[in-house]
């Protein structure tokens, strides 16, 4: 009896550690250097009812601008956020995943405009296999990359294409790691909760990420895979094939944390298997995506301390990892890292 006693009060403990942990990332996701972000304007940015969230309306400094679209590869128009501020900026390509559209990633590219981003989301016209995000990830960066070059564009001269990154969720994962494998100008990738197969019910849906595999060796840009145990749709043991299967030489951090849905970091409905909208899930993941970036698109290195294991800020995250990294699905760990 003393010894369950003990037990109990060693959880209670570690989840009241845990949740002032989490309390302090939610606080500083939403306050941190609010002297330093920059008022937003965009292209073609939208609200829509059912993904206003995050933002309740669109941007009031916004232009339409329908030659931002390739009928062939997207589905209406692509939004770009920029942040109002002198000079180019690195671009980041945000993506969807399954059966899904840029509504439930638009809040994330305009976040990041805030910190200094160009950020550009789409809806891909095909949606079901990994391998249908190519083109539209190649035709957004081409056709930003003429925008950019062209002196008669209002994007001319405001976006740094050779200093790209990517943001991902989903299904769209092995897409984009594919993408980057070939694209030395992506310099950093984070991959939400990337589809690498799950259940045989789920892959008998979305398949086992076979044409495109989770070999992609030789991937220069830094990758950041988040993951979570209670994942039921992207097996995050399988996600963890991607960071093993990652050349040895580039930047990497796998993190699975503890009750974190699918979609949860989605402006999106939530439905209970899957998730879906989750305040502190998403400022949680604003938080690591902008801090990675930050990390090897801007050079501001000591954004590593919170990826490192032994890192100044570790402890922000570290107590939110999963800790049963046993599942019947099969063993991965809760973290991984190399080259930080």
């Amino acid at each position: 009896m003393l010894k369950f006693f003990k037990r109990r009060k060693i959880f209670a403990i570690k989840s009241i550690f845990s949740f002032f942990c989490f309390g302090f990332i939610f606080a500083y996701a939403q306050n941190i250097k609010k002297e330093d972000r920059f008022k937003v304007w965009a292209f073609n940015d939208e609200s829509k009812v059912g993904f206003n969230h995050v933002y309740k309306t669109a941007l009031k400094d916004n232009i339409k601008d329908e030659s931002l679209s390739d009928t062939e590869n997207i589905k209406g128009l692509i939004t770009v956020y920029l942040p109002k501020k002198e000079g180019k900026c690195p671009l980041i390509l945000i993506v969807h995943g399954y059966a899904a559209s840029k509504f439930s990633v638009l809040p994330l590219g305009r976040i990041l405009a805030s910190y200094g981003y160009a950020a550009a989301v789409f809806t891909s016209r095909k949606k079901e296999a990994p391998k249908d995000w190519i083109a539209p990830l190649s035709s957004t960066y081409e056709l930003l990359k003429e925008k950019n070059e062209n002196p008669e564009h209002k994007l001319y001269g405001l976006l740094d294409t050779e200093n790209v990154g990517i943001a991902v969720h989903s299904l769209s994962g092995s897409a984009a790691l594919y993408f980057a494998d070939f694209m030395p100008f992506v310099k950093a990738v984070t991959a939400i909760h990337p589809y690498n197969g799950a259940s045989g019910f789920i892959e008998r849906i979305a398949g086992k990420n076979e044409e495109l595999g989770d070999e992609f060796s030789e991937i220069r840009g830094a990758v950041l895979i988040l993951t979570s145990e209670t994942d039921v749709i992207a097996y995050p043991e399988k996600a963890y094939r991607f960071f093993k299967n990652l050349n040895k030489n580039t930047a990497a951090c796998f993190l699975s944390f503890k009750n974190i849905n699918h979609n949860d970091c989605l402006d999106t409905y939530r439905i209970e298997i899957f998730g879906g909208y989750h305040k502190e899930n998403f400022s949680l993941y604003s938080y690591l995506i902008t801090s990675w970036f930050d990390s090897f698109l801007k050079n501001e290195k000591h954004n590593l301390e919170l990826f490192k294991k032994n890192g100044k800020r570790f402890s922000e995250i570290g107590p939110l990892l999963y800790t049963d990294t046993k599942r019947k699905h099969g063993d991965y760990p809760n973290y991984d890292s190399r080259n930080l």
